[in-house]
């Protein structure tokens, strides 16, 4: 067996996460949260209490007893998970990823020289909260601490350390819509939102989570970012949450966004890339970039959209990135993978360094000499 997955991994060209550039190595823990005050799920009898699985990156310092992380806990959950969501995916190609190398070691101790602002990522409907592992790495090797939680039930699969495994409530084949009331679909949200509002009020008690790790947290700099449905949870708890500064979307799923908020002034640096239905296929409809378009241009603060025609929802995330079988399987577009990686990581560490650091604000000249495949959509300055 081995051997077999060391053929098909050369066959696939199976690729590990990119090297990081930036000057810090990366540390990562895992820790099962519980929030106490709200029950588990919008639907009865799964348990008394809200229970999430987290993880978290951070500069450390890596010392000889130190081993690598895995990209993924558990591959068969993984493959299982795909398949409940109808995707037509090889079991032996989606076993592969659990052999990915990445750039972060288990529980090290954390580089302790100075305080790094804090980053929360929110994960796609269905997704992981390893799927941007990517962008997540590279923005820790340049001084930023990132938590993300699986959202469970909403996530594709969860792996608490006891071994119990809990799969999407919401995955449907070929990603048909849930059937449910809008009441429910709002409490879905809703939970996904309180799980950001949550962290939120663990990132201020971090001491007693973790002491060492709690010294490194520049408490008063937090930004946010996410994917599909996670890009709406980062911009809903940007606009309600004050402790969050600054907001991120990869691919944005917008369409649900309250009608009550379209036109509202959010006043904080935001900031969104993806497809904006101006590629050869539409991934959304034109509700959705409408909708993001309104809420974006209302802004008083830093906003910029840009558009990367021709690329796939899922170019977004890892999981194109790792094998060139994505194309043959539909799941990605027509630009390269490694410069969909590398527009996200340079984008997303200069917005950050921007709204969290004080540095300069994104060149966006800069990236459309760069990159031909970016179109600017929006830009507006700050005051």
């Amino acid at each position: 067996m081995s051997g077999c997955s060391f053929i098909v991994s050369k066959a696939a060209n199976i690729k590990d996460i990119k090297k990081v550039t930036g000057m810090y190595d990366v540390g990562t823990q895992r820790m099962v949260w519980v929030d106490s005050t709200r029950t588990n799920w919008y639907e009865p009898d799964y348990g008394p209490y809200r229970k999430l699985m987290a993880q978290i990156w951070y500069p450390a310092n890596i010392s000889n007893t130190d081993k690598k992380s895995n990209y993924i806990d558990n591959n068969k959950a993984l493959t299982y998970t795909i398949g409940l969501q109808g995707y037509d995916v090889p079991e032996i190609l989606t076993n592969q990823i659990g052999y990915i190398n990445c750039n972060s070691w288990e529980n090290p101790k954390p580089y302790f020289q100075k305080k790094f602002p804090i980053l929360i990522f929110s994960h796609g409907h269905g997704g992981l909260r390893t799927q941007n592992t990517n962008q997540v790495e590279e923005l820790v090797s340049h001084g930023y601490i990132i938590i993300a939680v699986d959202h469970t039930f909403d996530a594709g699969f969860v792996e608490f350390p006891d071994g119990e495994i809990i799969y999407s409530l919401t995955s449907r084949p070929n990603d048909d819509p849930l059937v449910e009331t809008a009441e429910q679909f709002y409490a879905r949200f809703g939970f996904r939102v309180d799980d950001i509002n949550f962290i939120v009020k663990q990132i201020d008690k971090f001491s007693k989570i973790d002491f060492d790790i709690d010294q490194i947290m520049d408490k008063s700099n937090i930004g946010i970012f996410g994917h599909s449905f996670g890009g709406l949870t980062a911009f809903y708890s940007t606009f309600f949450n004050d402790k969050i500064k600054s907001c991120y979307a990869l691919d944005g799923w917008f369409e649900p966004l309250p009608d009550s908020l379209l036109f509202k002034d959010i006043n904080k640096p935001i900031m969104h890339l993806g497809q904006n239905n101006k590629g050869g296929k539409q991934f959304w409809n034109d509700v959705n970039f409408t909708k993001m378009d309104n809420f974006i241009r209302s802004n008083s603060n830093y906003s910029v959209m840009i558009d990367i025609p021709g690329s796939n929802h899922y170019d977004y995330t890892d999981f194109t990135y790792f094998s060139y079988l994505a194309k043959k399987l539909n799941f990605t577009g027509d630009v390269s993978v490694d410069t969909m990686a590398n527009i996200m990581n340079e984008t997303l560490l200069d917005f950050f360094n921007y709204t969290l650091k004080n540095s300069n604000s994104p060149n966006i000249d800069y990236y459309q000499n760069k990159y031909r495949e970016i179109d600017l959509l929006y830009l507006k300055e700050s005051k």
